[in-house]
Protein backbone atom coordinates (compact mmCIF):
# COMPACT_ATOMS: atom_id res chain seq x y z
CA UNK A 1 0.00 0.00 0.00
CA UNK A 2 2.81 1.89 0.66
CA UNK A 3 4.34 1.94 -2.63
CA UNK A 4 1.13 2.72 -4.10
CA UNK A 5 0.90 6.09 -2.24
CA UNK A 6 4.41 6.94 -3.24
CA UNK A 7 3.03 6.17 -7.07
CA UNK A 8 -0.31 8.30 -7.36
CA UNK A 9 1.53 11.11 -5.36
CA UNK A 10 4.10 11.44 -8.01
CA UNK A 11 1.47 11.21 -10.88
CA UNK A 12 -0.44 14.39 -9.07
CA UNK A 13 3.00 15.78 -8.97
CA UNK A 14 4.10 15.14 -12.68
CA UNK A 15 0.68 16.60 -13.94
CA UNK A 16 1.51 19.82 -11.90
CA UNK A 17 5.14 20.07 -13.01
CA UNK A 18 3.78 19.76 -16.47
CA UNK A 19 0.74 22.34 -16.44
CA UNK A 20 3.49 24.49 -14.57
CA UNK A 21 6.05 23.85 -17.74
CA UNK A 22 2.74 24.46 -19.90
CA UNK A 23 2.10 27.85 -18.43
CA UNK A 24 5.72 29.22 -18.45
CA UNK A 25 5.93 28.34 -22.20
CA UNK A 26 2.52 29.74 -22.76
CA UNK A 27 3.41 32.96 -21.35
CA UNK A 28 7.16 32.96 -22.45
CA UNK A 29 7.83 33.54 -18.57
CA UNK A 30 10.66 30.55 -17.51
CA UNK A 31 11.59 32.94 -14.21
CA UNK A 32 10.19 29.50 -12.31
CA UNK A 33 12.04 27.06 -14.36
CA UNK A 34 14.12 26.36 -10.99
CA UNK A 35 10.26 25.62 -9.01
CA UNK A 36 9.26 23.66 -12.49
CA UNK A 37 13.03 21.51 -12.19
CA UNK A 38 12.22 20.74 -7.73
CA UNK A 39 8.31 19.83 -8.72
CA UNK A 40 9.38 17.15 -11.69
CA UNK A 41 12.53 15.86 -9.41
CA UNK A 42 11.28 15.44 -6.25
CA UNK A 43 7.66 15.33 -7.12
CA UNK A 44 7.58 12.84 -10.03
CA UNK A 45 10.84 10.98 -9.99
CA UNK A 46 11.85 10.98 -6.45
CA UNK A 47 8.41 9.96 -4.91
CA UNK A 48 8.06 7.15 -8.13
CA UNK A 49 11.66 5.60 -6.98
CA UNK A 50 11.08 5.43 -3.75
CA UNK A 51 7.59 3.98 -4.59
CA UNK A 52 9.32 1.11 -7.09
CA UNK A 53 11.62 0.68 -4.09
CA UNK A 54 9.46 0.05 -1.66
CA UNK A 55 6.90 -2.05 -3.96
CA UNK A 56 10.27 -4.44 -4.81
CA UNK A 57 11.48 -4.62 -1.54
CA UNK A 58 8.63 -5.21 1.13
CA UNK A 59 10.02 -5.48 3.72
CA UNK A 60 11.54 -1.98 3.44
CA UNK A 61 8.16 -0.53 3.13
CA UNK A 62 6.62 -3.10 6.56
CA UNK A 63 9.61 -1.04 8.49
CA UNK A 64 7.67 0.72 11.27
CA UNK A 65 9.53 4.16 9.75
CA UNK A 66 8.55 3.83 6.60
CA UNK A 67 5.28 5.29 6.40
CA UNK A 68 7.15 8.52 8.12
CA UNK A 69 9.65 8.94 4.83
CA UNK A 70 5.89 9.19 2.42
CA UNK A 71 5.09 12.55 4.78
CA UNK A 72 8.54 13.89 4.80
CA UNK A 73 8.43 13.23 1.26
CA UNK A 74 5.29 15.54 0.86
CA UNK A 75 6.86 18.42 2.80
CA UNK A 76 9.72 18.38 0.99
CA UNK A 77 8.34 18.90 -2.61
CA UNK A 78 5.98 21.40 -1.25
CA UNK A 79 7.83 23.36 0.72
CA UNK A 80 10.65 23.71 -1.91
CA UNK A 81 7.89 24.10 -4.83
CA UNK A 82 6.69 27.11 -2.44
CA UNK A 83 9.70 28.25 -0.86
CA UNK A 84 11.63 28.24 -4.49
CA UNK A 85 8.77 29.41 -6.39
CA UNK A 86 7.86 32.60 -3.86
CA UNK A 87 12.16 33.00 -4.15
CA UNK A 88 12.30 33.42 -7.64
CA UNK A 89 8.75 35.20 -7.82
CA UNK A 90 11.22 37.97 -5.88
CA UNK A 91 9.84 37.48 -2.50
CA UNK A 92 13.15 36.34 -1.04
CA UNK A 93 11.91 36.54 2.78
CA UNK A 94 10.29 33.35 2.02
CA UNK A 95 13.58 31.91 1.28
CA UNK A 96 13.84 30.16 4.42
CA UNK A 97 10.48 27.93 3.92
CA UNK A 98 12.84 26.53 1.29
CA UNK A 99 16.27 25.98 3.64
CA UNK A 100 13.63 24.00 6.06
CA UNK A 101 12.04 21.99 3.43
CA UNK A 102 15.85 20.59 2.09
CA UNK A 103 16.95 19.82 5.32
CA UNK A 104 13.61 17.98 5.70
CA UNK A 105 14.75 16.29 2.10
CA UNK A 106 18.38 15.36 3.29
CA UNK A 107 16.78 13.66 6.55
CA UNK A 108 13.93 12.21 4.73
CA UNK A 109 16.79 10.22 2.49
CA UNK A 110 18.97 9.33 5.09
CA UNK A 111 15.71 7.74 7.08
CA UNK A 112 15.19 5.80 3.54
CA UNK A 113 18.69 5.01 3.40
CA UNK A 114 18.67 3.74 6.54
CA UNK A 115 15.37 1.60 6.45
CA UNK A 116 17.04 0.07 3.09
CA UNK A 117 19.82 -0.75 4.44
CA UNK A 118 18.15 -2.44 7.39
CA UNK A 119 15.77 -4.38 5.76
CA UNK A 120 16.80 -5.64 2.26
Amino acid sequence: MLAERFIKSSIIYIILGMALGIYMAASQDHSQMPTHAHLNLLGWVTMALMGLIYKNWPAVAEAKLAPLTYWLAHATVIGLTLGVGLLYAGLPQYEPIAIVAAFIAVFNMALFGFLFYRNS
